[in-house]
């Protein structure tokens, strides 16, 4: 369910630090996306893919120009920070640090956040989704601007969270669980950082948004070039409800038409959940899912 008007819940994240006079062209080398020209406080997704052309990271940028903040999973940081160390040429002026602990990340998202932020004194009619926006030391950006819900993304200090929690409270706001941010997230269509897509081919995800093949060479480039060409794209990625959790993994429906569950969780009364599926496939239509205990039905959301 979607609440009236706001929740909010924190999302466990990692931060990495690239820092540096060479760092944004040392980080565009080994992204799919082109950083190049972003300028300070743009706010981006992206992936590092290993040589087979297979996710190894996916992170979000907040630009602060000379210095890029990383936010990623705590499950990828070893191997984030080893391929973003193991490239640094000699030559170049590059620190890769860790920021975890220093700043949280947080969802705002309901039926009318607007007002609560309003109250606080920030004027949602200026954030963007590619933009961070200052107020005070937050950061803040508008991720999903639905006609039935809207999501806002926070990037807190931590000392500045308790404050800034107890303030969105003392406005209304309700707190939610994590599990119910990754949701909603899912629900607008959104692969939440926390959501496992290591190993998988960014097309197979419906993240060909992510991916740059006119910006030069990156890991994988080369897969992703061939797969192109040869439009062997035939996989997306669909979020669904269903009244049970759905395992993770490979699943059938009962018409035999292979997908993959790589997120479920739990919004109100229903699972909002992530399925990798042929391009194909009519999800538009009621889908069975075969079961060992019964046959499960999921929708299109």
């Amino acid at each position: 369910m979607i609440p009236p008007l706001a929740e909010i819940v924190e999302i466990p994240t990692s931060v990495t630090l690239v820092s540096g006079k060479d760092a944004r062209n040392h980080l565009n080398r080994m992204l799919t996306s082109d950083i190049s020209e972003d300028s300070f406080l743009a706010r981006k997704e992206s992936l590092i893919c290993d040589l087979n052309g297979r996710i190894a990271s996916h992170q979000l940028h907040a630009d602060l120009g000379e210095q890029i903040l990383l936010f990623h999973h705590e499950s990828v940081s070893e191997i984030l920070r080893t391929n973003l160390t193991s490239g640094i040429p000699w030559n170049e002026e590059i620190q890769i640090s860790s920021g975890d602990g220093a700043i949280r990340r947080m969802l705002i998202y309901g039926k009318n956040p607007e007002k609560l932020l309003e109250k606080v004194g920030i004027n949602c009619t200026e954030l963007t989704s590619d933009r961070w926006a200052e107020f005070q030391d937050v950061m803040i950006a508008n991720i999903h601007n639905g006609a039935d819900f809207r999501i806002y993304e926070l990037l807190i200090p931590i000392r500045n969270y308790t404050t800034i929690n107890q303030l969105l409270e003392e406005h209304g706001a309700i707190q939610g669980e994590a599990n119910s941010g990754i949701a909603v997230k899912s629900k607008a269509g959104i692969i939440d950082l926390s959501i496992g897509i290591d190993g998988k081919i960014p097309f197979d995800l419906g993240l060909e948004g992510l991916v740059d093949l006119k910006k030069g060479c990156y890991p994988g480039q080369e897969i992703h070039a061939r797969m192109e060409s040869r439009e062997a794209i035939n996989k997306t990625a669909s979020s669904f409800s269903s009244i049970v959790q759905l395992p993770l993994g490979k699943v059938r429906t009962t018409e035999n038409h292979r997908m993959e569950v790589i997120s479920s969780e739990q919004l109100g009364q229903e699972w909002i959940s992530i399925l990798i599926h042929r391009k194909d496939l009519d999800i538009y239509s009621e889908i069975q899912l075969k079961s060992a205990d019964d046959e499960i039905i999921i929708k299109n959301v």
